[in-house]
């Protein structure tokens, strides 16, 4: 039975914090081999991010489940002559360390490609290989920034607010996995391999369409000064009775109409403010105002119910701890158990995107460091020097 449609290929993975190994992660969930490269004098916080379980991270387990772990001196003359070896062996290369790092060891893509010509080499930095800032470490804070995304939530004075968690780690590892299967599947048409090049900066920009199109074409700062990142009104969360929030739907014409029909407030639609739909948005701030006063008069069931009746698109806006237990993600395999052999029992989230033939599956836990270091240089010929290897410090 096939692990996933990705079965047969085989990752390193050089990384560490998120990008990197959530995109390693995603390759692994649909069936590649992926090997994270470490030393094998790995510092515990480097395996980190809170909460832990039995002194294991679980952010570490969520992001390397599906993964073996290599313990390996890529400064030692042995330990790189090794990792040669298994780029012999590999398809695909992923790095997110700090820029001039993998040139300094000479394992940047223009050494390895001389050793595999089909290597597919993602680099994944903070602003890119080009232009003026390409030597500047990057994080999920600085993207935000440089990006624009968090000016989206300015609002009456107060700071932006961060966005999500890792918000451009977690779209840069997407769209990396996007352009290593893009690089693949030109590799099977020219056997060549090629680089892929993806920043945390360019992952923020891939976000920022609308209120990009909000500044060419209609109010400046438009976004940043209504707090809204998206040209729809009414839309938005709202606060209820009960104390909760209702997330709520309603910018088309079609969904316009239900939404006042059953909210009971058919007067706005003969509104100068609100005849239209490009009304509504340019005047969403007292709109907003005006559905935030009936919203907090009823509780959110009391909202839900009554709206998704009507056909409007609404939901209550949920806790991690709500979301869990939510039928429509249970039933969708969205969380799954696992057994860690440190760790023990833990919940992780489940392979979003389903394939009827070819399903990706949570198939193993994180690894422990080194668990499959001699499993993996055996395999490439060294097995006669594993304990000298060890001895040495080499693995």
């Amino acid at each position: 039975m096939t692990t996933g449609p990705l079965e047969g290929i085989r990752v390193l993975e050089l990384t560490h914090a998120w990008a990197g190994p959530y995109c390693g992660m995603m390759l692994g969930d649909m069936g590649a081999e992926v090997i994270k490269v470490e030393s094998p004098r790995q510092v515990p916080e480097a395996r980190g991010g809170y909460p832990y379980v039995n002194n294991e991270s679980v952010i570490f387990m969520m992001l390397h489940r599906n993964k073996k772990s290599l313990t390996l001196d890529l400064k030692n003359p042995k330990g790189k002559a090794i990792f040669h070896d298994l780029v012999r062996t590999s398809d695909v290369l992923i790095q997110n360390f700090r820029p001039g790092v993998v040139q300094k060891l000479g394992l940047d893509y223009q050494h390895l490609k001389e050793i595999n010509p089909g290597l597919i080499y993602a680099n994944l930095s903070g602003y890119g290989t080009t232009g003026p800032k390409s030597d500047l470490p990057g994080v999920n804070m600085i993207a935000l920034a440089e990006s624009g995304l968090a000016s989206t939530t300015i609002s009456e004075g107060r700071a932006p607010e961060p966005l999500g968690y890792a918000l451009c780690d977690v779209v840069a590892s997407m769209w990396t996995a996007f352009g290593i299967l893009s690089a693949y599947i030109r590799r099977e048409k020219t056997g060549r391999g090629q680089e892929v090049d993806m920043s945390l900066l360019e992952a923020g920009v891939s976000l920022m369409f609308s209120p990009v199109a909000q500044h060419y074409y209609g109010a400046k700062d438009w976004v940043a000064l209504n707090r809204r990142n998206d040209a729809n009104a009414p839309a938005g969360f709202f606060k209820t009775r009960d104390g909760s929030y209702v997330a709520v739907f309603a910018s088309y014409p079609a969904l316009w109409e239900r939404f006042i029909e059953a909210m009971g407030v058919q007067h706005l639609a003969s509104d100068p403010r609100f005849v239209s739909r490009n009304k509504r948005t340019a005047n969403s701030p007292v709109l907003h105002e005006i559905m935030g006063e009936i919203f907090a008069t009823e509780d959110t069931d009391h909202w839900v119910e009554l709206l998704t009746k009507a056909g409007v698109p609404t939901a209550p806006v949920r806790t991690a701890g709500q979301m869990v237990e939510n039928d429509q993600v249970l039933a969708r395999d969205l969380i799954v158990d696992q057994e860690h052999p440190t760790a023990g029992p833990i919940r992780v989230i489940g392979v979003p995107v389903k394939l009827s033939e070819t399903p990706g599956k949570v198939r193993t836990p994180a690894p422990l460091l080194g668990e499959h270091t001699r499993e993996i240089v055996a395999s490439l010929g060294h097995g006669d020097e594993l304990e000298a290897l060890e001895k040495s410090g080499v693995i």
